[in-house]
């Protein structure tokens, strides 16, 4: 028959043994916290001043929750919100841009940027808006896009190109090369979800410079 003094020393050593696991199960919670990426909203890098960028009203195309709940949206640890830049565009018109940052299990240093600028009619046989050859037709898309990617200074950036009435959108993601939490297909679905859920309506009207 076991005494009352060896039950209760097993029971004190049931108790610590407890709170041992608890005090490992918080310092590993509060570690886990400590390395997991989060959102720092780095300002965009500005290629025009905003006083020169014509306002398109960028930055309510679309918002942080269809961000997130777009195609693979949960790869994304954590978002910053919009902030507004002009940027140089493709045609060589100028674009008003709104960037978010972005951080995943895979990096802290990502982006999501969207560009409203001019879609420019052909003047003297110069057309500046045909898409070369390394973009993709996306199939069945809505408004009408194209798709591509692209690798500079050690980030992969993928684009979709939508042209919703006169204007052109581009969507920008940009990772690290080596930590990626995007693939190929993956982001492309992830831009097509997001080009799905903006609202091309608030682009008009603008004030133009």
């Amino acid at each position: 028959m076991v005494s009352k003094k060896a039950a209760n020393r097993s029971r004190r050593r049931s108790t610590i043994a407890t709170l041992i696991i608890v005090v490992i199960a918080i310092l590993g919670a509060i570690g886990l916290y400590m390395v997991t990426p989060k959102a720092t909203p780095a300002p965009p890098k500005t290629d025009v001043s905003l006083t020169e960028t014509p306002d398109f009203n960028t930055c309510n195309i679309i918002t942080t929750e269809s961000i997130k709940g777009s195609f693979n949206g949960d790869f994304i640890t954590g978002i910053s919100q919009g902030l507004r830049a002009g940027m140089k565009a493709l045609n060589g018109t100028t674009a008003d841009s709104c960037g978010y940052g972005l951080t995943t299990a895979k990096s802290l240093n990502n982006s999501l940027s969207v560009q409203v600028y001019p879609y420019t009619a052909t003047v003297n046989g110069e057309d500046k808006e045909t898409v070369g050859s390394t973009w993709s037709e996306v199939a069945a898309s809505n408004p009408h896009s194209y798709f591509v990617k692209d690798i500079e200074n050690d980030v992969v950036i993928y684009k979709l190109r939508a042209i919703p009435g006169g204007k052109n959108v581009l969507f920008e993601l940009r990772q690290p090369l080596g930590h990626a939490a995007f693939d190929e297909p993956s982001a492309l679905d992830f831009l097509v979800g997001i080009a799905a859920k903006a609202d091309f309506s608030v682009i008009e009207p603008v004030d133009e410079y």
